[in-house]
């Protein structure tokens, strides 16, 4: 079995970011946002996330179980510290635009798996570089298909996947190399 300290801090960093920017890619793939839309996929994704804590793969099991603590932590450090109830510090940056964009979160999330499956290519079994993969695509899968796509207007029929779904579909498992 894999083991997560086998790796540095920025491997690490990038194999833990890639499942989260996967879920944000799928969320805005098909570009039409919606807050009940945004809210099942939301849900959809942490269902998957829930669920790979108690995956049958060892490796996938302490990737979901370290996302989890990593959150609490980030949580905790939030309530903690003063500055962050009264907003951004003088002299932090902030980003450019903090806003979600479909095509700069979708290339960010099909890159940092191209850059997560890398690193585990070189490092990892090849039982557990698999189930990654297979665990990323199905964050994607699920959360594409928690909602439905109207494309072509008010009269159209809903699509399970719509064309910018199913495209961000095809760039993810090209990063995975299937």
């Amino acid at each position: 079995m894999t083991n997560l300290s086998d790796f540095s801090d920025d491997e690490l960093g990038q194999i833990l970011d890639a499942p989260g920017a996967v879920l944000k890619g799928a969320t805005l793939a098909d570009g039409r946002p919606g807050a009940i839309r945004f809210i099942r996929e939301t849900a959809t994704g942490a269902k998957v996330f829930r669920e790979a804590q108690q995956h049958e793969n060892d490796f996938i099991q302490s990737v979901a179980l370290a996302l989890r603590d990593r959150i609490k932590d980030e949580e905790e450090a939030a309530e903690a510290s003063p500055a962050a109830k009264v907003g951004t510090p003088e002299g932090v940056a902030v980003p450019e635009d903090p806003r979600p964009d479909p095509e700069r979160d979708t290339a960010k999330a099909v890159e940092l798996t191209a850059a997560s499956i890398a690193v585990l290519r070189e490092r990892a079994d090849q039982e557990d570089l698999a189930a990654y993969g297979d665990w990323l695509l199905r964050i994607a899968t699920e959360v594409v298909k928690a909602t439905k796509s109207k494309e072509g207007g008010f009269f159209s029929k809903r699509l399970a996947v719509s064309e910018g779904e199913q495209d961000y579909l095809d760039r993810l498992t090209a990063a995975i190399g299937r």
